[in-house]
C-alpha cells in the first residue's frame, strides 16, 4: 500500500502543484467589477495647520476584484488615506490617486470619483478643556443616580481659532444608564464638533453610581389639630 503511494512520487507532486496552479489561475481570471462608496481617512494632521469646514468624506471607487477575494470588498475593508500633511494655509485642491486606496490582496482600483477635492486648512491651536459627562435615561425605579466620575476630567483639543477660542467644556458621548439598578463604567468617545480632534486620548472613562432611593423619613405622631 506504502510502496503504491510514493512511486513515482515524482509525477505525483508534479501534478498536484499542477492542479492548484490551474486553479490559482482560472480563479485569478474570473474578475468582476464593484462600484463602492468608501470612506476619506485624512492623515498628516500633526503640523501647525487644521482642517477647517465642512469637507468630503467619501467617494466612490471602481474596483476590480477576483472571485475569491470579491467577499471581502465592503466599506469596513477598503478606505482611502489623503495625506494632508503638506497643505497650506486656505483653499487647496487635493488630488485623489488611486493608489491612495487601500484595498485587500486580489482588489484593483480601477478609478476614483471624483478625482479632485477642496480642503480648507487654517492655523491650529492648542486648548484643555474639561470634560463634561452625558447620560441617556432613567435608572429603574425607586433608583437613583449618585456621583458621576470622568477619567480623565480634562483633554487637550486641537482645532481653529475660531472653533475653539471660547471653548471651555467637551461633552461625551451618552452612557446609557436605562434600567440600571448597579454603578456604570463605561469607555465612551467625546462628542467633537467639525474640524477639532483630540490631542492625548479619543476616549474616557465615565463611572455613574446608581443606588436605591432612601426612603422618605416617617413623620412622628399624629396630625395635630
Amino acid at each position: 500500500m506504502l510502496h503504491a503511494i510514493v512511486e513515482h512520487w515524482q509525477l505525483k507532486l508534479l501534478s498536484l502543484l499542477l492542479a492548484i496552479g490551474l486553479w490559482f489561475f482560472v480563479a485569478s481570471a474570473e474578475r468582476t467589477e464593484i462600484a463602492l462608496a468608501v470612506p476619506i481617512e485624512y492623515v498628516g494632521l500633526e503640523g501647525p495647520l487644521t482642517l477647517d469646514g465642512p469637507r468630503r468624506d467619501s467617494v466612490d471607487v471602481q474596483l476590480q476584484t477576483t472571485r475569491w477575494a470579491a467577499e471581502r470588498v465592503s466599506p469596513g475593508t477598503i478606505r482611502i488615506r489623503v495625506d494632508v500633511g503638506g497643505l497650506r494655509e486656505g483653499d487647496n485642491l487635493v488630488h485623489l490617486l488611486p493608489d491612495a486606496v487601500q484595498a485587500p490582496v486580489g482588489v484593483w482600483v480601477i478609478r476614483v470619483t471624483p478625482a479632485w477635492t477642496h480642503v480648507r486648512a487654517a492655523r491650529a491651536e492648542l486648548r484643555t478643556v474639561q470634560v463634561v459627562p452625558q447620560l441617556h435615561g432613567r435608572p429603574a425605579a425607586n433608583h437613583v443616580l449618585g456621583p458621576i466620575v470622568v477619567s480623565p476630567t480634562t483633554v487637550k483639543i486641537k482645532g481653529p481659532r475660531t472653533t475653539i477660542e471660547s471653548r471651555t467644556v467637551v461633552e461625551t458621548l451618552p452612557v446609557d444608564v436605562s434600567g440600571r439598578r448597579e454603578p456604570v463604567t463605561q469607555t465612551v468617545g467625546l462628542a467633537l464638533p467639525d474640524s477639532v480632534s483630540v490631542i492625548d486620548r479619543r476616549t474616557v472613562d465615565v463611572t455613574v453610581d446608581i443606588r436605591p432611593e432612601a426612603a422618605m423619613p416617617q413623620r412622628s405622631g399624629g396630625p395635630r389639630r
